[in-house]
Formats: C-alpha cells, sequence, structure tokens
C-alpha cells in the first residue's frame, strides 16, 4: 500500500480514476508518494517527472497548486481497488466514524472493471499462452495445421489431373495444326524458338491452303490417328468493308462499314469439288481483295479419349470447335495466320460396359468431402472468434467511455479485428468453392469447362493456408522479428513504392513512345513494363542493348543508350538500395525493442494490472448472443440515466 502525507489537505477528486495505474512497467503498481507540501508548491516526486502520475492514458495534469480537503476522515490505508486491487478485501473499507463503505460495484476498481481486464488480458495472449493458462486444447490451431495437410493433399491430386488435362487439349491443338496448316513447321510448336511470322503473300497461295484444310477436313475420320468425327459442315466467311476500290491512279472510293458473308459446305459436296475456287464460283460468291479485312474457316470436330482424366476410371468426351483465320487488318500486303481450338469436354451418349468405380476414385471423392467439412469448420470458428472480438471491442469501449470518459481510437479498435482469422475465412470459402466445383468435375456432372476457375480457387486458398501459417511461427521469438520486421516496414515500403511507381511509369511510356517502332521488347506497354521490370533484375541486358542498331536511327540509337544506362543505375543501385534499407532500418528497430521492451499502448496499460494466473474466471460463460444482448442493455442504460442509481 502506498501512504500519502498529510501535512496538507488533498483533493483527490481532481484526479483521474486512471491515475491509480501508476507508472510501472504494466505491473498494476499503485499511486506513487506525493509530498503535499511539495505538491502545493508545484514541485511534486513520482516516477514521471513531467507531471504528478505516468499516465499514458493522458488523463492527468500536473498536480494544481493549493488542493482542497480530502472528502470525510483521512484513511491512512487508500481502498484496494483505486490502485488496482479487486474490491471485498478488508482494506477496500475505509471508516474512521462507523461507517462503512458499499462495495464498490462500478466504476475505478469495481468488479466490472476487473473483469474487463482479465478479459482483455486473455484475449490478447496467443494461444500457447492460453493453453499453459487454462489446459485447454487450441483446437483452431490444430485445425489449421491439420488442414494445411489435408488441402495440399488435395491440390497435389488435383494438379496431377489438371495437368493430363491441359496436356490432351495442348496436343490436339498441335494435331490439328498438322491436319488443317499447309506446310507446317514443328519448330513452331517449341514456346519461345526463333520462327517467323506465319504468313501468305499470294492469293494463289491462300486458295491452296484453303484446299489444303478443307481436304484435311473431309478425311479426318480416315486419316487420323486420333478418333475425330465431324460434328458440323465447313463454314467460309469473309469479313470486308461495305464497298472498297482501289485505282492505279491512286483514286478510291470505301465505304468503312465492315460486313460478313459466310457458304458453308457439307460433307457429300466435298466428293463433287474439284478445288476451293470452284466451290467459290459456284455459289457465286468473290473475295473483295482490296477490302478484305479477315477470311476465317469454322468448322467442329468431337473426340474420345480412352484415359481416365479424374478419379472416374471411364472415357471422356470432348467438342473442338476449331477456327483458321487469315488476319489482313494491317493491310501491309501479307496474311497472317492462326489455328484456335475451344475445347469443352461433352456428356458421353452411352456406355456400353459401365466401368464401376475403383478404391481410388472413393477415396478422393471422400477427400473432397473432408476437406469440405474441415474448411466449413475452420470457417465457422473463425467467425465466431471475430464476433466475440468484435463484442469485446464494444464491451471495453463502451466502459472506458462510461467510467473514463475515453475513446477508443482506430488503431486501438484495430487491435481487435484479427488479419489472420480475415485471411483464413477468405482461404476456407475459396476452398469450399473450389472443391465444390472440383466435385462437379470428376462425377462429370456438369458440361461446362470449370478446370480454371476451380484450378484459380483451390491454388489461391492453398496460398493462403500456407501463408497463415506465419502466424503461428510468431510464437517463437527467432521467427516473429522477421514477421514483426515484415509488419513493421509495410507502411514505409508502401509509401515508397508509390514513389518509384511514379519513375518507373515515367520510363515505361518514355521506352514505349520512343523505342517501340524500333525495338520488339517495347512494341506495347506491358511488354515495355516486363523488360523494364527484368533489366531491374539484371536479365536479358545485352540483349536489349543489342537490338536497336546505329544504322537504323542514330538519334533513337543514342536516346536508347543514355535511357537504358540511366534506368538500370537509377534503379538497381539507388531505388533497390533504398528498399533495402527501409527493410533493415525496421529490423534494427524490432531487435532494440525485444531487448529493451517493446511499448506499451493505451489498452496494454490498462489491462497489464490484470491477473490471469489461474484459470478460474477467465471466461464468463456467456454466449456471444448472451454478450451481445448485455453490451446492448448497458449502451442503452448508460445514454438514457439521468445521473442517479437506484439502490437495490
Amino acid at each position: 500500500m502506498q501512504s500519502v502525507t498529510t501535512q496538507s489537505r488533498l483533493n483527490f477528486s481532481s484526479l483521474s480514476p486512471l491515475a491509480r495505474c501508476g507508472c510501472g512497467t504494466g505491473t498494476g503498481t499503485g499511486l506513487p508518494s506525493v509530498n503535499v507540501s511539495a505538491a502545493s508548491s508545484g514541485q511534486v516526486s513520482g516516477c514521471n517527472q513531467g507531471g504528478v502520475f505516468s499516465d499514458p492514458l493522458k488523463t492527468v495534469g500536473n498536480l494544481p497548486a493549493g488542493s482542497g480537503s480530502l472528502t470525510g476522515s483521512i484513511c491512512e490505508d487508500l481502498p484496494t481497488s483505486f490502485l488496482g486491487g479487486s474490491v471485498g478485501y478488508p482494506n477496500s473499507r475505509c471508516s474512521s466514524a462507523g461507517y462503512e463503505l458499499l462495495d464498490n460495484n462500478e466504476g475505478p476498481g469495481s468488479v466490472e472493471e476487473e473483469e474487463i481486464k482479465v478479459k482483455l488480458k486473455f484475449f490478447f495472449l496467443n494461444p500457447m499462452e492460453k493453453y499453459f493458462l487454462t489446459r485447454k486444447i487450441p483446437w483452431k490451431l490444430c485445425l489449421q495445421i491439420l488442414k494445411a495437410v489435408i488441402v495440399t493433399a488435395q491440390l497435389w491430386a488435383f494438379a496431377d489431373y489438371r495437368y493430363a488435362h491441359t496436356s490432351y487439349y495442348t496436343n490436339q491443338a498441335i494435331t490439328m495444326d498438322h491436319l488443317f496448316i499447309k506446310d507446317w513447321d514443328q519448330a513452331r510448336e517449341i514456346q519461345g524458338a526463333a520462327t517467323g511470322k506465319l504468313a501468305l503473300y499470294r492469293q494463289s497461295d491462300l486458295y491452296k491452303f484453303v484446299d489444303f484444310a478443307i481436304s484435311g477436313w473431309a478425311s479426318v475420320e480416315k486419316n487420323s490417328f486420333g478418333p475425330f468425327f465431324r460434328n458440323s459442315s465447313l463454314g467460309f466467311c469473309v469479313e470486308h468493308y461495305r464497298a472498297g476500290n482501289i485505282t492505279r491512279d491512286l483514286l478510291f472510293s470505301l465505304d468503312t462499314q465492315l460486313v460478313e458473308r459466310c457458304i458453308y459446305l457439307q460433307k457429300e459436296q466435298w466428293t463433287k469439288l474439284n478445288s476451293s475456287q470452284d466451290w467459290l464460283r459456284g455459289e457465286n460468291f468473290t473475295v473483295p481483295w482490296q477490302a478484305l479485312e479477315r477470311l476465317y474457316l469454322n468448322f467442329s470436330l468431337t473426340s474420345t479419349s480412352l484415359r481416365s482424366f479424374g478419379p472416374d476410371p471411364g472415357p471422356d468426351c470432348f467438342k473442338f470447335m476449331t477456327q483458321i483465320t487469315f488476319d489482313n487488318t494491317d493491310h501491309d500486303g501479307q496474311i497472317s495466320i492462326s489455328l484456335d481450338v475451344k475445347s469443352a469436354r461433352i456428356q458421353c451418349s452411352s456406355h456400353t460396359d459401365r466401368i464401376p468405380r475403383s478404391t481410388y476414385s472413393q477415396l478422393i471423392m471422400f477427400h473432397n468431402t473432408l476437406v469440405i467439412i474441415l474448411c466449413s469448420s475452420s470457417l465457422i470458428l473463425c467467425l465466431r472468434s471475430l464476433l466475440r472480438a468484435e463484442l469485446l471491442k464494444y464491451e471495453a469501449e463502451l466502459f472506458l467511455e462510461r467510467i473514463y470518459g475515453l475513446t477508443l481510437t482506430s488503431s486501438e479498435k484495430l487491435d481487435f479485428l484479427n488479419l489472420w482469422y480475415i485471411a483464413i475465412c477468405v482461404n476456407d470459402c475459396l476452398i469450399i468453392a473450389g472443391s465444390a466445383i472440383k466435385l462437379l468435375l470428376e462425377l462429370k456432372t456438369t458440361g461446362e469447362d470449370y478446370w480454371d476457375m476451380c484450378s484459380l480457387m483451390l491454388g489461391s486458398g492453398n496460398f493462403l493456408v500456407w501463408f497463415g501459417l506465419l502466424r503461428y511461427l510468431g510464437f517463437f521469438k527467432t521467427y516473429n522479428v522477421l514477421i514483426l520486421t515484415m509488419k513493421g516496414a509495410v507502411p514505409n515500403l508502401c509509401r515508397f513504392m508509390v514513389c518509384a511507381a511514379m519513375l518507373y511509369t515515367g520510363f515505361v511510356f518514355a521506352g514505349w513512345s520512343v523505342l517501340g517502332p524500333h525495338h520488339s521488347k517495347f512494341a506495347s506497354f506491358m511488354s515495355t513494363s516486363e523488360c523494364l521490370f527484368s533489366l531491374i533484375n539484371g536479365d536479358d541486358m545485352y540483349a536489349t542493348f543489342d537490338l536497336i542498331h546505329f544504322h537504323e536511327s542514330p538519334s533513337v540509337w543514342v536516346y536508347s543508350r543514355v535511357y537504358l544506362y540511366t534506368f538500370i543505375g537509377l534503379f538497381i543501385y539507388l531505388v533497390l538500395s533504398l528498399f533495402i534499407s527501409i527493410i533493415m532500418d525496421t529490423y534494427e528497430v524490432v531487435k532494440i525493442c525485444y531487448n529493451h521492451g517493446f511499448p506499451q499502448s493505451r489498452l496494454e496499460y490498462f489491462f497489464s494490472s490484470a491477473d490471469v494466473d489461474s484459470p478460474s474466471g477467465l471466461c464468463s460463460g456467456k454466449s456471444s448472443l448472451e454478450g451481445l444482448c448485455s453490451i446492448i442493455r448497458r449502451a442503452w442504460n448508460f445514454s438514457n440515466h439521468d445521473g442517479y442509481e437506484e439502490l437495490d
């Protein structure tokens, strides 16, 4: 107990109740010794030399000179509730005139305040500290670790099936290139191969090309290795300007409205045709070469794969909508060629011998169901924790405003919002939706191609699952230093990245506009940005310099050298160094705080005196709904009370 020197009479009613917190290191030390005579002259001895008491809540000013008297008889010992103790101890009653003070059920030092403190202190403990205190199993921690293992195993199996599925589509597209593209070069099948544009330059070559494609379409069922079947007629479509004519004197008439005309070839007509030119003449169909924009060859094929692309051992049926495009939109004397295939899985008509599901197939289905159950349980637990945190925030906010007239700041309110739980809720929703789509695909109950959507959901969800496990590494000091460094450096890094992004955008636009016509890597805005980002990482520097030649444009060549040297020097030697220095400064600050202690916030200082060493009284036993009703009732009473309290 602290004692008060009573050479002069001191009025404690002018002090804030939170002055009882003292100025210790968060252990709930009481009121410091005060020399009243010194206080009357403006000199007060205490642990905080800036005022009478150390007060992180900033509710106490300097003690005014010439304080009044202490109401009632002077007690040698102040109530324990004023010092941060509990009500009900012998020193909580103070009367020299035969009167006994009532129990303090509300206000500073009350049972309500102690309950709030215990709840707050227990809330900000990590799961391991809560376990050692209460000996209750941290179910959310165990569930997250189990979920990470189960979800990763699910994604592993799905990735194998997805790769086989995508590889099948890619191989079918290559097969169609060989069947329908005349003089196809296998070097074009290698991604990034140094091959020129596939293009035509003469009308006669185009007719030969169309003849080859029509011949391949007509004989695909008998001549191909795969089980391909024609599913439609072959369409020949021309997109051109409505009117266009150019004379030798460069006189032209042009109507820029685009029109499209199509003719269709049935299988029966093919046997009667000698060439595509005969077919066009027979249909009275002419190609306006001077006004031509695009030519299309459209047809559809179906196929069956005897290889399983999922746990279902049965065959899969597919539909390939194929389009060969002859693009003349540049009107530069060459028509580029491309073959595009849109693949879709369709329902097979029937199976003569139904293949029974294997044990592995049933295990995969059970695995998907287990993932949905685990993620649903995790989602419910995290949502419940978020709700309880919000209820505790409102309860603490209401108490501090009602008793001390304090309002929580935005940063203090955000302390109650656990962003790790938000990330867990997001990944749970993604994995549940992705697993449901995966079940539909593997059971073949949908004809839509949702493979990419399923991949995005499962992949993003699995990433967030493993990212969320960083939270549990933070329970160990060595790993927590790194996590706190990343967390502390993010605000400064974001501000720095805004400045760097403006500079980077300026370089992108300058390179695109000046070097784009002369350099393939600067041909578009995105390719320019990707090229500059590669240069920052030291990739492909010489080729970027070498692709611009002096004899083509001396001024552009000089500009490219100044531009590239300036960008590389600025971003590699300056921007990246500043980026690293921001992280290292934050790391040094975190290390210092680990050695000398982290600064306490107002909330931490408030609940630091709470005693949670014993598991009793940590939980109120109230459900979230009861807690919400209690907060609403207290808020209503606080907003409608008239300043008087009726005694029972």
